[in-house]
Protein backbone atom coordinates (compact mmCIF):
# COMPACT_ATOMS: atom_id res chain seq x y z
CA UNK A 1 0.00 0.00 0.00
CA UNK A 2 2.36 2.63 0.57
CA UNK A 3 4.39 1.92 -2.44
CA UNK A 4 0.69 2.70 -4.18
CA UNK A 5 0.30 5.75 -2.00
CA UNK A 6 3.90 7.14 -3.10
CA UNK A 7 3.36 6.43 -6.96
CA UNK A 8 -0.33 8.42 -6.60
CA UNK A 9 1.65 11.46 -4.78
CA UNK A 10 4.44 11.52 -7.17
CA UNK A 11 1.96 11.45 -9.82
CA UNK A 12 0.20 14.24 -8.17
CA UNK A 13 3.13 15.90 -7.42
CA UNK A 14 3.96 15.90 -11.10
CA UNK A 15 0.48 16.86 -12.31
CA UNK A 16 0.92 19.83 -10.03
CA UNK A 17 4.48 20.96 -10.95
CA UNK A 18 3.19 20.70 -14.87
CA UNK A 19 0.42 22.65 -14.54
CA UNK A 20 2.80 25.13 -12.43
CA UNK A 21 4.67 25.26 -15.71
CA UNK A 22 2.24 25.98 -17.95
CA UNK A 23 0.50 28.78 -15.67
CA UNK A 24 3.84 30.04 -15.27
CA UNK A 25 4.39 30.46 -19.21
CA UNK A 26 0.69 31.66 -19.61
CA UNK A 27 1.31 34.80 -16.71
CA UNK A 28 4.70 35.39 -18.61
CA UNK A 29 2.79 35.32 -22.18
CA UNK A 30 0.56 37.65 -20.96
CA UNK A 31 2.57 40.01 -18.77
CA UNK A 32 4.14 40.71 -22.54
CA UNK A 33 0.87 41.33 -24.41
CA UNK A 34 0.25 43.45 -21.16
CA UNK A 35 3.80 45.56 -21.31
CA UNK A 36 3.28 45.31 -25.10
CA UNK A 37 -0.31 47.38 -24.70
CA UNK A 38 1.59 49.92 -22.29
CA UNK A 39 3.74 50.16 -24.87
CA UNK A 40 1.36 51.03 -27.71
CA UNK A 41 -1.09 53.34 -25.31
CA UNK A 42 2.16 55.17 -24.46
CA UNK A 43 3.07 55.75 -28.49
CA UNK A 44 -0.21 57.03 -28.71
CA UNK A 45 -0.82 59.23 -25.95
CA UNK A 46 2.65 61.30 -27.02
CA UNK A 47 1.32 61.14 -30.53
CA UNK A 48 -1.61 62.91 -29.23
CA UNK A 49 -0.11 65.34 -26.87
CA UNK A 50 2.25 66.24 -29.69
CA UNK A 51 -0.70 66.54 -32.17
CA UNK A 52 -2.22 68.87 -29.55
CA UNK A 53 1.24 70.71 -28.71
CA UNK A 54 1.00 71.69 -32.40
CA UNK A 55 -2.71 72.39 -33.19
CA UNK A 56 -2.51 74.94 -29.40
CA UNK A 57 0.56 76.85 -31.05
CA UNK A 58 -1.52 77.07 -34.19
CA UNK A 59 -4.22 78.53 -31.97
CA UNK A 60 -2.51 80.74 -29.85
CA UNK A 61 -1.19 82.36 -33.33
CA UNK A 62 -4.15 82.98 -35.18
CA UNK A 63 -5.68 84.67 -31.48
CA UNK A 64 -3.00 86.69 -31.22
CA UNK A 65 -3.34 87.75 -34.86
CA UNK A 66 -6.73 88.50 -34.15
CA UNK A 67 -6.17 90.34 -30.60
CA UNK A 68 -3.49 92.30 -32.98
CA UNK A 69 -6.43 93.19 -35.77
CA UNK A 70 -9.20 93.95 -33.16
CA UNK A 71 -6.66 96.42 -31.31
CA UNK A 72 -5.89 98.09 -34.61
CA UNK A 73 -9.45 98.79 -35.14
CA UNK A 74 -9.95 99.66 -31.98
CA UNK A 75 -7.88 102.11 -32.09
CA UNK A 76 -8.87 103.36 -35.53
CA UNK A 77 -12.22 103.63 -34.58
CA UNK A 78 -12.14 104.26 -30.71
CA UNK A 79 -16.11 105.11 -30.11
CA UNK A 80 -17.23 102.39 -31.90
CA UNK A 81 -14.75 100.20 -29.79
CA UNK A 82 -16.31 101.60 -26.40
CA UNK A 83 -19.69 100.87 -27.94
CA UNK A 84 -19.00 97.16 -28.44
CA UNK A 85 -17.49 96.69 -24.70
CA UNK A 86 -20.57 98.41 -23.30
CA UNK A 87 -22.63 96.89 -24.76
CA UNK A 88 -20.86 93.04 -24.33
CA UNK A 89 -20.57 94.04 -20.81
CA UNK A 90 -24.28 95.44 -20.93
CA UNK A 91 -25.39 91.82 -21.44
CA UNK A 92 -23.01 90.09 -19.35
CA UNK A 93 -24.51 91.93 -16.44
CA UNK A 94 -27.91 91.38 -17.47
CA UNK A 95 -27.28 87.68 -17.86
CA UNK A 96 -25.42 87.53 -14.07
CA UNK A 97 -28.20 89.41 -12.78
CA UNK A 98 -30.68 86.83 -14.53
CA UNK A 99 -28.50 83.97 -13.29
CA UNK A 100 -28.56 85.47 -9.68
CA UNK A 101 -32.56 85.65 -9.54
CA UNK A 102 -33.04 81.60 -9.87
Amino acid sequence: MATNTTKVRDTIEDDLETQIASLRKELSSISKSLSDQGYDLYDQASSTYDSVKQSGRKAARFVGDEAQYVAEKAKENPLTAVAIVSAVAAVGLLIGLSAYRR
